[in-house]
This record gives C-alpha cells, sequence and structure tokens, in this order.
C-alpha cells in the first residue's frame, strides 16, 4: 500500500505490522479420579495474541530467485483486472521478499501438552501377587494443537538476542513430537 502517498511502492511505506510478544502465555490442568483407582490428568498450554513472521510462506512465494516456490505464487497477478492476494513476480527486484501483512500471522493456539491415565491395582490383588503397590499409566503427550496458523507450528521460539522488540520468524522448524508412553510402577 502507498502510505505515504507519493505514487511508488517501496521501503518508505513500511509500517508496524504485529507484536511478538503475546499477551497471555499459560498452561493449566486437571485431574479426575474415579473410585480411588483410575486417575485422569490432563495438561494444556497456550500463548493468545502474539504475531509470527512466517518465514516459510516468506521464502516460498517471493517469487525473487531460483528457489523453489510455492502452488500459491500460481494465483499471482499477471494483467490489470486480476484479483488475487499474491503480487506479480518481480525476478531479482521489487519487494516481494520483504516481510508484510501477507506473511506476519496470528499464531495463538491452545495445545493438549500431556494426558495421562494411571490406574492403581486392588490391595487384596497387589498383595496375592505379593507387592506392595502396583500401577500402570499411558501418558499420550502433544496430542492436539488449536490453531489458525498457517505455519507447522505456532509455539515459534525467538532466535538469538530475545527482547520486547524481537521479531519471531518461523522458519518450519519441526513442531513438537507426539508420543505415547506405557509404564508399570511396582514396590515390593
Amino acid at each position: 500500500e502507498d502510505i505515504n502517498h507519493d505514487g511508488n511502492i517501496d521501503y518508505k511505506d513500511v509500517v508496524y505490522l504485529g507484536n511478538s510478544n503475546p499477551k497471555f502465555v499459560g498452561g493449566f490442568g486437571t485431574t479426575i479420579t474415579y473410585k480411588k483407582n483410575f486417575k485422569l490428568s490432563m495438561f494444556f498450554n497456550f500463548k493468545s495474541s502474539y504475531d509470527v513472521v512466517n518465514g516459510t510462506m516468506m521464502t516460498t512465494t517471493n517469487m525473487y530467485g531460483f528457489n523453489n516456490q510455492s502452488t500459491a505464487v500460481l494465483r499471482r497477478w499477471r494483467n490489470p483486472g486480476d484479483v488475487t492476494d499474491v503480487p506479480r513476480a518481480l525476478w531479482n527486484t521489487g519487494y516481494n521478499w520483504l516481510g508484510s501483512d501477507r506473511y506476519v500471522q496470528d499464531a495463538s493456539f491452545l495445545r493438549l501438552r500431556t494426558v495421562t491415565a494411571r490406574y492403581t491395582f486392588d490391595n487384596k490383588f497387589v498383595k496375592k501377587i505379593k507387592f506392595k503397590s502396583l500401577s500402570a499409566y499411558l501418558t499420550l503427550e502433544n496430542l492436539l494443537t488449536f490453531t489458525n496458523y498457517l505455519g507447522q507450528d505456532p509455539e515459534v521460539a525467538p532466535r538469538g538476542v530475545t527482547g520486547p522488540f524481537t521479531v519471531v520468524t518461523d522458519n518450519s522448524t519441526t513442531p513438537p513430537v507426539k508420543s505415547i508412553t506405557f509404564g508399570l510402577s511396582a514396590s515390593f
């Protein structure tokens, strides 16, 4: 957009687009016990109202050099009258490679971080097999993430020097692994 109204869209039209400092960060959980033998624990974490530069999208839709491009560039502007969300291709020139509101995205999320189901065996059974205690558990990690963010993982950590003016950029780092752990806990 021609912010300064000089008839050109260039570096002089750069404006503030977002904030990488979340308004709210936190977590919460609950534990439900049923008949003293079964226990279900859940923990969620979240970040709210924070913006991330989708660096992967920026790299794969800039149409600036010889790098591979996303299929999204097939929607680029080509002729007067075209209505699109992708600007024209300008090889080795222009400002498509600069950050813009096309790349700054709200990365708010709510993630179900862990769920643990534990069953503690009855004392009669435990004594019968000559144990003091016995329980089995199943833990599931990083099961669900609720977000509207378009990148791989909304939980993007700043790199290098951090502070209130750090711009968080997502370059498609690997999201947290979903894992399942089964275990037995016993004492003799």
